[in-house]
């Protein structure tokens, strides 16, 4: 049911591919990411949950919206100054 959610939550946010969704929806959340957890940025993130949840659900329910959400993913990666994806030479499959 959640799957994409951490991948659309990272682009979202621009940054963030090593960390939980639950860890995003903090960040995203309406004063950002509060320690230790006051009872105000738990609200505030409990809000942004359902809010988030809600647009991406939306996006997925759009035509091919998973797949778009893993391509945007895809597309963000490749944006990042450590992501290199290298192929092996057709020669050195053996």
């Amino acid at each position: 049911m959640l799957a994409g959610f951490q991948e659309w939550l990272v682009v979202r946010r621009g940054k963030g591919h090593d960390l939980t969704w639950p860890i995003l929806v903090r960040h995203l959340a309406p004063g950002g990411w509060v320690h230790p957890l006051t009872q105000q940025a738990d609200t505030a993130a409990v809000t942004a949950l359902h809010r988030l949840l809600g647009e991406f659900f939306d996006a997925r329910e759009q035509t091919d919206g998973l797949g778009r959400i893993f391509r945007d993913y895809q597309s963000w990666l490749t944006t990042q100054a450590w992501y290199q994806f290298e192929t092996a030479e057709p020669d050195q499959i053996g």
